[in-house]
């Protein structure tokens, strides 16, 4: 097996080692960095595989995995480019009214690690991977999935971005800082996050607790030491996303991406152009 998907491990080790790939762990959203977002997608893609195919072997078979792979890691790459120009636009806009920059983006990285490999895509490898970047937001995107690779990745960003991508702090961590003499603003300061963020888990403790005011609350956590942060939903979206991020954090991403189960089931006669 190692011989039959050779040329795809060297092409992913020399992907996953782009600066664009580095630049993303610095780039923050809503508290969580890209890379662990990607990472994020990658594994419930995979879950969603499973749940569909049955196993990754029928999965192979009926769909491009390298390409969905590819796509993941390379599907928000353009956050670390709009935030190192200071761009006025967002991703999201981006992909909304600029898709051909997008598109040009995805492209020069895979023309990159092409120059580096001298491994050239077949051309249905590469046009589903730029699919994949270009649809990746669904219907909120200029572009929509119109192939079963994209329409899984666009379904994993989507779930990972609504329930993963959260800031983790909770109200119990800005209750004890309170509760130790610091202004809001202060706090605001020392943990990283917004005024909204901190007003956000302020009320859903006080909803979940039926109190009124943050001097009741602060009532509560002198008395009981602890509160809660939140519903049960909620308080699940934090455990979920605080265990993701210490996971990429204790691992890193790239090691966790080489680890990935897909790779046994990569082909590279089926992935590259034979015509090299």
């Amino acid at each position: 097996m190692q011989n039959i998907n050779k040329k795809a491990i060297e092409y992913m080790e020399i992907l996953l080692g782009l600066p664009i790939i580095n630049q993303l762990k610095e780039v923050e959203d809503l508290g969580v960095s890209v890379t662990t977002h990607t990472y994020d997608v990658l594994e419930i893609a995979i879950r969603d595989l499973k749940k569909s195919y049955k196993t990754l072997k029928r999965a192979d078979e009926e769909l491009n995995i390298f390409a969905m792979l590819v796509g993941i890691i390379i599907h928000d790459s353009s956050k670390a480019s709009i935030r190192s120009g200071n761009d006025t636009l967002s991703h999201s806009q981006v992909m909304l009214k600029k898709p051909d920059r997008i598109r040009k983006e995805a492209q020069g990285i895979l023309k990159e690690v092409e120059e580096q490999t001298g491994l050239k895509l077949d051309p249905d490898t590469d046009r589903k991977i730029i699919h994949i970047v270009l649809s990746h937001h669904g219907r909120w995107g200029r572009v929509t999935p119109s192939t079963k690779e994209a329409l899984m990745v666009h379904k994993a960003d989507e779930y990972s971005a609504k329930y993963h991508r959260i800031n983790p702090i909770g109200a119990d961590k800005i209750v004890e800082l309170m509760a130790k003499g610091q202004s809001l603003d202060e706090i605001q300061e020392r943990l990283g996050i917004t005024s909204g963020i901190i007003k956000d888990r302020l009320k859903r403790a006080k909803v979940e607790l039926k109190l009124k005011n943050n001097k009741q609350l602060m009532s509560y956590y002198n008395a009981n030491k602890k509160i809660v942060i939140g519903d049960e939903f909620f308080v699940k979206r934090i455990k979920e996303t605080k265990e993701l991020i210490s996971k990429v954090d204790k691992i890193g991403f790239e090691k966790l991406v080489s680890q990935c189960e897909l790779f046994k089931y990569f082909n590279d006669n089926k992935i590259f152009d034979r015509g090299l």
